[in-house]
């Protein structure tokens, strides 16, 4: 019970640490000598990235921030197969990115991140999510928009199509928390101020 307890806080503290390794401050920093915080959205993250170094700072980031889910979440299935401990694992990663210790506990909103951990934990369920996602930004051209209908989608096909019971509330949460990151993106599409892709901020 004690090992049991001591691996959980170990699983936890280091998956914390991987999540919270600031990608685009750091690359916008080196890059520009910009504090990616006081521009665009002031969110530390990919699509903020792009309004300042383009696509292939936008693409650079995602692909980082998806690794740091991807990484120890199928190092951690692989070692404890369907196990809780994947689960807090993939909790922690997620609450780093998005409250970084190394940024005053304030990080990114945890598309990328999630993005990383569903594709070790419920791959075929993700790519719904991902047409849906494509499709919606196709047509409204907004990252935000896109990313909580996807985790929408997400949340109801883990749900219906998915055995494991604990991923089921897992997702719930997960979902939960990007839509209350993504709360000002959603209030600012509501006044129809929301940002669309293509915008850069120089």
């Amino acid at each position: 019970m004690i090992v049991d307890v001591m691996l959980a806080v170990g699983i936890i503290f280091f998956c914390y640490i991987i999540g919270s390794f600031p990608t685009a401050y750091i690359l916008v920093k080196k890059l520009k000598g910009i504090d990616i915080r006081t521009v665009g959205s002031g969110n530390v993250g990919a699509s903020n990235a792009a309004r300042v170094l383009g696509k292939w700072g936008f693409i650079t980031v995602l692909l980082a921030d998806a690794l740091k889910g991807f990484v120890p979440v199928i190092v951690l299935k692989s070692v404890y197969g369907y196990h809780d401990f994947v689960l807090l694992g993939a909790v922690a990663v997620i609450i780093g990115h998005s409250y970084t210790i190394f940024l005053g506990f304030k990080g990114g909103k945890g598309v990328a991140t999630g993005l990383g951990i569903f594709l070790a934990l419920a791959p075929s369920e993700l790519l719904v999510a991902a047409v849906v996602f494509g499709a919606v930004l196709a047509v409204f051209r907004m990252v935000s928009l896109s990313s909580v209908t996807a985790v929408i989608f997400l949340t109801a096909v883990v749900w219906y199509g998915s055995d494991w019971t604990h991923l089921k509330y897992f997702t719930i949460v997960i979902a939960l928390l990007i839509i209350y990151l993504h709360r000002s993106n959603l209030q600012r599409i509501v006044r129809g101020e929301e940002r669309k892709i293509g915008k850069r901020t120089s």
